[in-house]
């Protein structure tokens, strides 16, 4: 069962002979600006919240905070919400040199290209994006990042995964999606979010939050927002892992003995904030904030553990439909163990990256070590 699941999330697919295209395909990267920000008429704001919702925002860089009840309360449109109060409270706007309405606008765009998925949707954008504004402030203590260094960290968490399809890249690769066969086969899903995200951003002033940036100083943004973007993808985890480790293991052991490196303001090496070390613990920081939700309260926990399982089990079923390869055995209903799946990724790729987080950063207790997690993930009737 976790070796299968491993596999399936490392695959980086390999097309069998005779493969159909999907039936739902579409043309590439379609922008509609206009009908897509005002397809909902007035766009939220935060002076005219309603009191449920701007209670639970009151909480919103808390470890604790509830994204589920947030994506009840505003109609399944929990990201422009969440990003208006979050962004605010980061000074977003003000890094940007961009005005509030063209953040709403943005934020709205953005979220309007978050397919319906089980789990790869703008709740989890808005999940990512919560946990990367609770990483930031904490390493706010340690004066790594500049202003413009949050916004491109908060940035990249709301877009990782825009207009995901709810298949993954072995499976795009292996249907012969149109999407593989642009990126050829390589971080397709990845490469794709990134692509994406800036064909949006840059598609119309109204939406455009960098436009008031210094074009070298946008090119620096885009750069940094398309690494931290295909730093999520899976099958590179254990690379990215293991260049975090050789980065930081040994300053951290220098640090505790007599070859300690000259501290600088708030007792930090000065190699924690080189221009690599930077890179790096950005990648670090959204992998930890992309799957954070197996650290999450586990009333939190249980319902992503399900989520997540319907999104692959479908995957699986229309595999079977297509005759494709299946990517990921593990989620078979007929056969499915969400506790064992569940704790088979925490073992394999969470429980790991977050000890090497919270070797030299900031990090909140894992509440997977003190949960019988396997007992409590049961399956739903």
């Amino acid at each position: 069962m976790t070796s299968d699941l491993v596999t399936g999330l490392i695959n980086t697919g390999q097309k069998p002979t005779g493969v159909r295209r999907l039936s739902h395909e579409t043309s590439l990267m379609k922008v509609n600006v206009v009908n897509a920000t005002a397809s909902s008429g007035v766009l939220p704001s935060l002076q005219t919240a309603p009191p449920k919702i701007k209670d639970l925002l009151e909480n919103d860089v808390k470890w604790e905070f509830d994204i589920i009840e947030l994506e009840t309360l505003t109609g399944r449109r929990p990201l422009i919400w969440l990003g208006l109060s979050i962004f605010s409270k980061l000074n977003v706007h003000t890094s940007l040199e961009c005005d509030d309405a063209t953040i709403r606008n943005w934020l709205q765009l953005v979220e309007s290209h978050y397919l319906d998925n089980p789990y790869h949707n703008s709740t989890h954008a808005g999940d990512v994006m919560q946990a990367t504004a609770y990483f930031l402030l904490k390493l706010r203590k340690k004066d790594i990042f500049d202003p413009l260094d949050e916004a491109i960290c908060l940035i990249s968490a709301v877009v990782h995964d825009i207009d995901h399809p709810g298949k993954s890249s072995a499976f795009l690769c292996n249907s012969d999606h149109e999407l593989a066969i642009l990126y050829n086969d390589r971080s397709v899903l990845e490469s794709h979010h990134a692509a994406f995200a800036f064909k949006l951003t840059l598609s119309d002033e109204k939406v455009n939050i960098f436009q008031k940036l210094d074009r070298d100083v946008y090119r620096s943004v885009r750069l940094s927002i398309i690494d931290m973007v295909l730093a999520t993808e899976m099958t590179k985890h254990f690379e990215h892992l293991s260049k975090f480790l050789n980065a930081f293991q040994k300053p951290m052991q220098e640090e505790e003995g007599f070859e300690a490196e000259p501290l600088q303001e708030h007792g930090e090496s000065a190699s924690l904030r080189s221009a690599e070390n930077i890179i790096l613990i950005k990648r670090m920081l959204i992998k930890c904030s992309d799957v954070s939700n197996p650290a999450r309260p586990i009333n939190l926990c249980i319902q992503w553990a399900h989520r997540i399982a319907e999104e692959y089990c479908a995957q699986t079923d229309e595999e079977k439909r297509l005759g494709l390869t299946v990517v990921m055995p593990a989620f078979d209903r007929a056969t499915c163990s969400i506790p064992n799946s569940q704790t088979g990724f925490i073992n394999y790729f969470v429980r790991d990256m977050f000890r090497a987080w919270s070797g030299k950063l900031p990090s909140p207790l894992c509440y997977t070590a003190k949960h019988a997690y396997a007992h409590q993930v049961h399956p739903r009737k």
